[in-house]
């Protein structure tokens, strides 16, 4: 399946330009409320005029073509080990930090 493509103005110098959704750089926008997810793709592309960089907004899945983004799963499994490890690591510091303490207090006063 093809994405679509629009015809622009370009906003620096108004020469008309096409932005592909099938080739062009896009970045995604994903927003998750009450359990559905909804996500928008802005595409980006330079004017071969002036060199503006260019953008187009988009939240309909059916413009975008066979082009897959980017896996929100992956971001909240990846977020969750991420946070588990940031507490595991600080525990361990907490630890040997309060060891470390105990045997100056051992040191000095015994």
């Amino acid at each position: 399946m093809d994405g679509k493509k629009v015809e622009i103005e370009c906003r620096n110098c108004q020469e008309r330009m096409t932005i592909d959704f099938s080739t062009d750089h896009f970045s995604s926008e994903i927003q998750i409320f009450n359990g559905k997810k909804q996500q928008k793709r802005t595409y980006i592309k330079e004017c071969p005029h002036c060199q503006t960089i260019n953008s187009v907004t988009s939240d309909k899945k059916e413009e975008w073509g066979g082009r897959k983004g980017p896996n929100i799963k992956l971001f909240m499994f990846s977020g969750l080990f991420g946070c588990l490890g940031f507490i595991v690591i600080s525990f361990l510091l907490l630890y040997f930090a309060f060891k470390g303490f105990g045997f100056l207090v051992d040191w000095l006063f015994n």
